[in-house]
């Protein structure tokens, strides 16, 4: 994953999910201080656990999956990685679509 991507991702997280992160980050420490920060939820709020996973539009069948095949401690690093992953494709789609604005002239009002 491209470095820009990351900081993205890692900057909506804080902003969005309260949690604090590194100023230089790699993938494997934004996901192991994700998983650590879900497991925190799922003991002491469920459903900001879920709000988060509902905010960055998370499948519930992959994360149904992860739960069912998987075991504790590997269950949170799959579900960073998932949500990690998810808000990565919302943050290039963005990009992708994003139109330029639309310049008019100073005397023309835009409607």
């Amino acid at each position: 994953m491209e470095d820009r991507y990351l900081q993205q991702t890692g900057a909506w997280l804080e902003q969005n999910a309260g949690i604090r992160l590194p100023a230089a980050m790699n993938m494997a420490e934004l996901e192991a201080v994700l998983a650590r920060h879900l497991e925190m939820l799922v003991e002491r709020d469920f459903q900001q656990f879920v709000l988060l996973l509902y905010q960055v539009d998370v499948p519930e069948r992959k994360v149904k999956e992860i739960l069912a095949s998987e075991n504790y401690p590997d269950v949170f690093l799959s579900i960073a990685r998932l949500i990690i992953s998810r808000q990565t494709e919302k943050i290039k789609s963005r990009e992708k679509y994003r139109q330029p604005p639309e310049s008019l002239p100073d005397d023309e009002e835009k409607w």
